[in-house]
């Protein structure tokens, strides 16, 4: 809390305000701001709503903290609770008074179990799952057998859900989806793309993607080749909006050389009408929905993929999320 040149704290000062021993004070250009700290290895976000309610009386709350997620530091902001991790960064705010600094370089404090990624493999399975449908109530055993994932596995990112404030427990054994608004976009902010898949380009002169997307899913259920479309075909597919230009699908292999004369493609190095997508994780082909005769993604995926591409497909993305059958099956 000593490293900022501009800021000073004062712990067990004496003010009109009768600050005691268990207060802290900031000083800044001279002027003195009180809070009472309150140190916690592992902040949710129901401990700090419980907070707010807890702490209505002068001096202010200051939460201390190993680390402050981003979705932890936008609740402080939203309760208007002060908050600085070991990491240097900080939200403080007082009457009059405002900072907001970023982790200072080369600092990497961490809560030692706290999961340092909930967007990848098995942990992306159980997210993703969830996701399937905004509304519904789960128990751990209906996840465990979806995902493929350990009860352990699920147990600990339910868990870390519960404590980012994405997810709420509703019983011992239930619980369902509090903010999916919140989780999909830091699942957008943490996902890349082009890390997590291999994707190759195809050209051809066979018609437009909704014709070649029916010869390729023929293909994959003739030769049991798990596939399931994603981006523009299906977010057309699912609420039309903008029409596609180019049939996407992730597939767990690309075609042999025979089927791609059969189909009159070849692959290109850039443009294409196909684009297939081989995942590091396999995952993403097991959460699927059938739709007007196609194997498509979850609703959620198709968002995910969409985003940081062209021909419209941010646009297909918001149009898909804005649409209230998004996440419902």
């Amino acid at each position: 809390m000593g490293v900022d040149p501009d800021i000073h704290w004062l712990a067990g000062t004496s003010t009109p305000h009768g600050i005691s021993d268990g207060h802290v004070e900031l000083e800044f250009d001279g002027r003195r701001f009180g809070f009472t700290p309150h140190y916690e290895l592992k902040p949710t976000v129901p401990w700090l709503e419980d907070l707010k309610v807890r702490s209505l009386t002068w001096p202010p709350p200051l939460v201390i903290a190993p680390e402050l997620s981003s979705r932890l530091l936008t609740e402080c902001k939203r309760l208007e609770i002060a908050a600085i991790d070991l990491n240097g960064r900080c939200w403080l705010r007082a009457q009059g008074f405002l900072v907001e600094r970023l982790a200072l370089p080369g600092r990497s404090f961490t809560y030692e179990l706290e999961p340092r990624n909930i967007f990848v493999g098995k942990s992306a399975r159980i997210v993703r799952c969830l996701l399937t449908d905004r509304d519904r109530i789960w128990t751990q055993a209906e996840v465990v057998p979806r995902t493929q994932a350990s009860s352990g596995l699920v147990s600990r990112i339910v868990h870390h859900l519960i404590s980012q404030g994405f997810v709420e427990k509703l019983t011992p054994r239930t619980f369902r989806l509090r903010d999916w608004h919140a989780l999909l976009n830091e699942w957008t902010e943490s996902d890349r793309f082009s890390k997590r898949t291999r994707t190759t380009l195809y050209a051809g002169f066979l018609g437009g993607p909704e014709f070649l997307a029916d010869r390729l899913q023929r293909w994959a259920d003739e030769e049991h080749v798990p596939l399931a479309f994603t981006q523009w075909i299906a977010a057309w597919t699912r609420h039309p909006h903008t029409e596609p230009a180019v049939c996407s699908a992730y597939v767990s292999r690309p075609p042999e050389a025979a089927t791609l004369e059969r189909l009159g493609l070849r692959q290109v190095t850039e443009g294409g009408k196909l684009w297939l997508h081989v995942p590091d994780d396999e995952g993403v082909l097991s959460e699927t929905q059938n739709r007007k005769g196609l194997r498509l993604v979850t609703d959620a995926q198709i968002y995910l993929d969409l985003q940081r591409t062209g021909l419209r497909g941010p646009d297909a993305a918001w149009a898909l999320r804005e649409w209230g059958g998004f996440c419902r099956p």
